[in-house]
């Protein structure tokens, strides 16, 4: 789950999680395995700033639940946006997702 993400900063990981609004985790056992962290509002928009599933437990339905929990602490009417990881762009549209066309970046 460290690929794309900070995990030797532990103070910024620590700032992540503490900021975050809405955490969902998977667990086998005493062991994590996946995690969706969001900010949101709960009832416009909630951006899914990371899901993560631990490659030995992908294509096990685990990202789809994280997601399916998320959900379900949302507005119906609230809409979750994110931005994909280059090697996962394939995984939103098969799960529902639909790709925008006017999302921007600038990083600071």
């Amino acid at each position: 789950m460290g690929k794309r993400r900070p995990i030797t900063e532990i103070e910024r990981i620590e700032a992540m999680l503490q900021y975050a609004n809405l955490l969902v985790s998977a667990w086998k056992g005493n062991e994590l395995v996946g995690v969706a962290r969001s900010l949101t509002d709960f009832q416009y928009c909630c951006y899914l700033s990371d899901l993560a599933v631990r490659e030995d437990y992908q294509k096990q339905g685990i990202g789809k639940a994280l997601i399916a929990e998320t959900e379900k602490s949302l507005s119906s009417k609230a809409k979750i946006i994110l931005l994909s990881a280059p090697q996962a762009v394939d995984y939103y549209p098969h799960i529902g997702f639909t790709q925008h066309s006017s999302a921007w970046l600038r990083e600071v």
